[in-house]
């Protein structure tokens, strides 16, 4: 059995310093204001290729804790934490999976399999750690944080510094990035920002983003640069046509010089959604994924685990998204979700009960079903259920 109890890695106090130094020089007259809160969670889960076939079965413990102070008006401290406690047959059979969850692709290293056994891990990752300073029209946050440029439900090509899988439905936080973020709101109904961030190999990315409102669409135009391996440029609106939500963005990727190994590209998402007079939403939406050929995946577990790059979206250069969700009582709400991905001749189906037990506490079931061909005449299949009780504090 492996312990480890972590210290913080000169990245990490780096952090904690400028945090140190910011409470220091608070306005002294300001006050100060504290909150906490959470949630517990605790979801069996089963994965098999054919239903009469072998079962893996796995469990997670899942808890959250959000802590928050204020300094007056002009500046606020976030500290957010996941503890994750995982047994089952995935961390015994899997090769490498207590590495895959302990990773951090931040500049400061802050997730920790403080235990990890055969069968055992229990993980803490801080994924939020930051300070906002608020200065009228200007706002800086500095530290780890959810920096979310994205306006489709589904595929994000805009979202460039926090990409993340819809698969992953029990993060709802998702990652954080190690940045410094200036936002600039010089009017009403328009704004400017400049992000900087690094990650674990020490690389920058930085882009800036205007966003304004014409035409009852709000609208975002971006540039930049990632990883110093390439140039970003980007736009994305949303808006509505009479009752229907329409969004779109679309994202050009041009590498830097011949080292990536990796041509020009474009993405582009687009979606609508409807809510109709009874309550039944529908939803749809469509990914060009010109990158698509550039990704290697030969198993399930590729496909399903990777770490997605705004090129890894989706492995099918055309992808299409439908997703029916009705509130069959106030307290009980069915869904149906589907994905096509005919390059690979793949196909998703997810079927989801969410039911309100109490105020603060949910029980959920999902359902997720996948057939892809990632080699040629070599089909995989993979079934998942999930089994959640939730409960918020």
């Amino acid at each position: 059995m492996k312990l480890y109890f972590p210290g913080w890695t000169r990245h990490a106090s780096r952090l904690l310093a400028l945090g140190v130094f910011l409470f220091l020089f608070r306005p002294v007259s300001a006050q100060l204001t504290a909150s906490v809160n959470g949630y517990l969670s605790n979801m069996q889960s089963v994965m098999f290729e054919n239903i009469d076939g072998p079962w893996t079965m796995d469990n997670l413990v899942h808890n959250r804790m959000n802590f928050k102070a204020g300094y007056g008006s002009h500046m606020n401290a976030t500290l957010e934490l996941r503890n994750r406690f995982l047994f089952g047959e995935t961390v015994k059979y899997f090769p490498g999976y207590a590495d895959m969850i302990e990773q951090d692709r931040g500049w400061a290293d802050m997730s920790w399999n403080l235990v990890s056994d055969t069968s055992f891990i229990l993980n803490t990752t801080i994924d939020r750690a930051y300070v906002d300073l608020n200065m009228g029209e200007l706002q800086a946050t500095i530290g780890r944080q959810r920096i979310n440029w994205g306006m489709n439900f589904i595929w994000n090509p805009n979202d460039i510094f926090n990409l993340y899988s819809f698969f992953d439905f029990d993060y709802v936080e998702r990652p954080g990035s190690d940045a410094v973020r200036l936002q600039y709101y010089f009017m009403p109904s328009a704004h400017l920002e400049m992000v900087a961030k690094m990650n674990s190999a020490d690389t920058l990315s930085y882009a800036g983003l205007f966003r304004f409102s014409a035409g009852g669409y709000d609208i975002q135009l971006l540039g930049g640069q990632l990883d110093e391996k390439e140039l970003v440029a980007g736009a994305g609106f949303s808006g509505y046509i009479g009752p229907v939500s329409l969004t779109g963005e679309i994202t050009y990727l041009r590498p830097l010089g011949n080292t990536s190994g990796q041509g020009e590209a474009s993405i582009a998402g687009f979606g609508a959604s409807y809510l109709t007079p009874f309550k039944l939403n529908i939803q749809a939406e469509y990914l060009y994924n010109q990158a698509a050929g550039q990704i290697s995946l030969t198993s399930f577990t590729d496909f399903y685990y990777r770490n997605l790059t705004v090129r890894d979206l989706s492995p099918a250069r055309h992808t299409f998204f439908a997703n029916l969700s009705f509130p069959v009582t106030p307290l009980f709400n069915a869904g149906m979700a589907a994905m096509f991905f005919p390059k690979i001749k793949g196909f998703f189906a997810g079927p989801s009960l969410d039911l309100s037990l109490r105020g603060d506490l949910d029980l959920s079931f999902i359902l997720q079903h996948f057939t892809v061909e990632l080699q040629p005449e070599s089909k995989q299949k993979a079934t998942l259920g999930f089994l959640r009780l939730k409960w918020s504090f």
